[in-house]
This record gives C-alpha cells, sequence and structure tokens, in this order.
C-alpha cells in the first residue's frame, strides 16, 4: 500500500559540520505511526503543525541552523 510520509531537511552553515544524513523521517505522532492516504492530506497536516515539525527536525539534529524543507514523500507499507 502507498502512504505519505513527512521527511524533514536539515540545513547546516558550515558544510563540515554536517552529518551524512541530514533528514529524519516522522514516523509516529503520541505513539502511533503517522502516515497519510493522500498527499494532500500530508500537506494540512505539515500546514497545520509547521512549527512542531520544525521544532522536531532541531531536536532530532540540534547541531543544525535551520530547517531546509519538509516533503510529503511517498512510501510503500505492507
Amino acid at each position: 500500500m502507498k502512504v505519505f510520509i513527512i521527511a524533514i531537511v536539515m540545513w547546516w552553515g558550515d558544510p563540515s559540520a554536517k552529518p551524512k544524513h541530514d533528514s529524519v523521517e516522522v514516523e509516529t505522532l503520541d505513539g502511533k505511526p503517522l502516515f497519510f492516504n493522500t498527499q494532500q492530506a500530508c500537506f494540512n497536516h505539515v500546514d497545520e503543525n509547521l512549527d512542531a515539525l520544525k521544532a522536531f527536525g532541531r531536536a532530532y539534529y540540534p547541531s543544525s541552523n535551520a530547517v531546509k524543507s519538509i516533503h510529503c514523500i511517498s512510501k510503500e507499507i505492507s
């Protein structure tokens, strides 16, 4: 089954401080799986929770300078 998940890409001002992986997939919310049946539903969630998603990205990568972008990406789940 194809679903959409949220991916947060971070930005570092100092390229030498950037880790190998610069993004995190948001897999859960309040201990429950977080995915969407449509890309639009994912976009709506991002719009409604933008500040919380930015805070999640900064907490996951505290050495980053900012959130570079937030995407709704498709993923196959079984």
